[in-house]
């Protein structure tokens, strides 16, 4: 069915669709109808001739999410209110966490650490197709373990068996193809069966503390010495591996990267980190749930990667201001450049104040080609002019000056 049709006829449409997903519930039957998705692939970046570098995209029916957000509403209540519940160091698709709070608590960790002195040594994770490779069996003996009921774990099941795809690529379409494990892409229940599935994960280790969001997962621990740690990594991942055999999941070795973390600028060598006996790659920076992250947390890469993102939109910016109506400029401030500069602030904004200087000079640069001054006008004089607005967007612009 049409989604502008849904729209259209809401109100008609809403009593008989209210009344399918009612019967679907109390029977712990979804409606095979609902189980068809198309998938079209969206290219990411490298060489466009390999399958790899496309992210499949799926269209499912709409109805069907309406089913799956209330669905998802009373699994999400339930859960807050029962034990067990999702692991508080889950931040991925659950309402008041977010990437921000997941990096800045691993941040935050880690400098505590530190600031008893030693060593930090992390391993960030990549599983290959996680969401794709989520085995059913298992993932249905797990619910049990959350005290569902039977109906429940019944409808799930009939949620994600017979599922079916096909691949539209320039309006051409495949034959349509069982899925037979995975959760499905581009849908709401989806995520969070994903994360009950890998719930547990943090308690595979004992002596390694974890930052989940979704699959994007980071292990650290703290020792006296890199050898201390590295050690202490390798038996980590021993458990880990052992835990990706037991739920069907694999691990990308090859982008499953280490780091240490340390406070001296001394240079040691980084002792190897072992997973299956084979080394893992030690790296000194890495890019984790979109901030960049290095070994001295001095957030130079982090900065110097902000830096070009916004000046190639402060020159779209300053191109085209002078046709732009005061109300188009500040939803283009706050989308395409501010956003920017907001994104992971509490963390990054700890660097020094050297490694902030160009930002801070972007800044003053975007409010003058926000106000039309040209470059040499003086930003002082825009301050206090935004400072006399108690209220609306300018507000919020001067705040982040001081934030910064």
């Amino acid at each position: 069915m049409d989604t502008s049709m849904l729209k259209d006829l809401g109100s008609t449409l809403a009593p008989p669709i209210a009344s399918i997903i009612n019967l679907s519930i109390s029977s712990g039957h979804f409606p095979k109808a609902w189980k068809s998705a198309i998938v079209t692939p969206v290219f990411k970046s490298g060489d466009s001739t390999s399958l790899n570098n496309y992210r499949p995209r799926s269209i499912l029916p709409a109805i069907s999410k309406v089913a799956e957000k209330w669905v998802s509403e009373q699994i999400v209540h339930y859960l807050i209110s029962s034990s067990p519940s999702l692991h508080a160091m889950q931040f991925g698709f659950r309402s008041k966490h977010s990437t921000e709070m997941a990096t800045c608590l691993f941040i935050e960790k880690i400098k505590s650490s530190l600031d008893k002195a030693g060593v930090v040594g992390a391993v960030f994770l990549d599983l290959r197709k996680a969401f794709d490779t989520v085995n059913h069996s298992v993932l249905l003996t797990k619910l049990s373990k959350f005290n569902f009921s039977r109906k429940t774990v019944s409808w799930i099941e009939s949620y994600l068996h017979d599922r079916t795809q096909s691949v539209s690529v320039n309006n051409c379409r495949s034959e349509s193809l069982r899925l037979t494990s995975g959760v499905p892409q581009g849908s709401i229940l989806g995520p969070l069966l994903f994360s009950l599935y890998i719930n547990d994960l943090p308690t595979v280790c004992s002596e390694a503390e974890c930052v989940m969001y979704a699959d994007d997962t980071v292990f650290f621990v703290h020792g006296r010495s890199k050898d201390t740690v590295a050690a202490k990594l390798t038996n980590t991942m021993s458990c880990v591996t052992t835990w990706l055999q037991e739920c069907c999941l694999q691990l990308n070795v090859s982008k499953t990267v280490g780091m240490y973390f340390t406070k001296t600028n001394r240079v040691s060598p980084d002792p190897d980190i072992l997973v299956n006996g084979e080394k893992m790659q030690i790296v000194s920076q890495y890019k984790y749930l979109g901030l960049i992250i290095d070994s001295q947390l001095s957030f130079k890469a982090h900065i110097d990667k902000l830096c070009k993102n916004i000046k190639l939109n402060l020159a779209n910016f300053r191109a085209i201001r002078n046709e732009m109506s005061t109300e188009a400029a500040k939803i283009y401030l706050h989308s395409m450049i501010l956003s920017h500069f907001n994104y992971c602030i509490t963390s990054w904004s700890q660097a020094g104040q050297n490694a902030k200087k160009p930002l801070e000079v972007l800044y003053k640069q975007v409010i003058k080609v926000m106000d039309k001054k040209p470059r040499h006008y003086h930003h002082c004089a825009i301050f206090k002019k935004i400072e006399s607005f108690k209220l609306g967007q300018s507000s919020h612009i001067c705040r982040f000056k001081f934030d910064l």
